[in-house]
């Protein structure tokens, strides 16, 4: 069995900007009499931001365990995806600048209705996604052209069609 979990240093840049965006919206819904349009919009930021934080704190808690059998997150919301139930797997990047030099990939697995979503930052990702490919591969699970093509891009043999 593989444990593998995000690096609080992964994770800082998100609770830095969960914390920024806190910090410009709640004074003045606090602080200030603002009419009700202004005081919605602050107050949605503020709940935006509220959201991203908690929802970082829950990928900082997670520890994603993974043994022949299955893949699953312990922590709050625990999810167990059985290799034999595996029916989703994509893998998608998502670029930050414009000639797609960097930026972050996702991986999403689902077996009926559980999903659990892993991104890039994880220790051990590409060892998580090659042992994911290979559940896919013997579960014969259709793959989009981008999944196959990001599959490539981290040297990992895509499963192939059929």
């Amino acid at each position: 069995m593989t444990r593998h979990r995000y690096p609080l240093a992964a994770l800082a840049g998100d609770y830095a900007r969960a914390g920024a965006g806190l910090a410009i919206a709640t004074p003045p819904l606090v602080a200030l009499q603002l009419n009700t349009i202004v005081a919605a919009i602050f107050a949605s930021l503020v709940a935006l931001f509220a959201v991203f934080a908690w929802r970082t704190l829950l990928r900082q808690l997670a520890t994603i365990e993974m043994d022949e059998a299955a893949i699953h997150s312990t922590g709050p919301f625990p999810v167990r995806i059985a290799w034999e139930a595996l029916d989703e797997f994509k893998l998608g990047y998502y670029a930050t600048r414009r000639d797609r030099s960097a930026g972050w990939m996702q991986l999403a697995l689902g077996a009926g209705r559980r999903r659990l979503r892993l991104d890039s930052r994880i220790d051990g990702f590409a060892a998580i996604v090659a042992r994911a490919a290979g559940a896919a591969r013997q579960r014969h699970v259709t793959l989009s052209t981008a999944t196959t093509n990001n599959l490539t891009a981290l040297g990992i043999a895509a499963p192939a069609e059929g």
